[in-house]
C-alpha cells in the first residue's frame, strides 16, 4: 500500500513523498499485527531479496525524486534527507565493512600488522 509504484523500494519512495510534501509520519503498532511479511527461507533468496532492495534504493537515489533534490526544492528537512541518505547508501556501504572485517583475517594469515612499524 503506498502512493508512489514503479519501484521496489516504494515504501521508501512513499515515505519520502510523504515528508518531502511537509507532512509527518508516525508509528502505528496495532495488536494483533495488521500485516505479516513472509521473509525469504533461504541462502539464496535472500541474497536476490538483498539485491533487489539493494537496486531499488540505488534508483531512487539517481531518480529525480532523491532526497537531496527533496531538500532543496521541497520541504525535506536537513535532518529527513540525511537519514534518507543513510538507507539510500546502506548497500554501499557494504564494500567498506566487507574490507574492514577481511583485514584481520588476512593479517592473520599472512603475519602482519594492520598499523605501520
Amino acid at each position: 500500500v503506498g502512493w508512489d509504484y514503479g519501484s521496489t523500494v516504494e515504501d521508501v519512495m512513499t515515505g519520502c513523498r510523504i515528508h518531502s510534501s511537509g507532512w509527518n509520519s508516525v508509528t502505528c503498532l496495532p495488536d494483533p499485527p495488521a500485516f505479516l511479511g513472509a521473509a525469504p527461507s533461504t541462502g539464496p533468496d535472500t541474497m536476490v531479496q538483498q539485491k533487489r532492495w539493494a537496486t531499488g534504493l540505488f534508483e531512487i537515489l539517481l531518480s529525480r525524486r532523491n532526497p537531496l533534490r527533496a531538500t532543496v526544492r521541497e520541504k525535506l528537512q536537513l535532518r529527513q534527507c540525511m537519514v534518507y541518505l543513510s538507507v539510500l547508501l546502506w548497500a554501499a556501504r557494504s564494500v567498506p565493512e566487507l574490507c574492514y572485517a577481511i583485514l584481520p583475517a588476512l593479517c592473520i594469515f599472512t603475519n602482519t600488522s594492520i598499523f605501520p612499524k
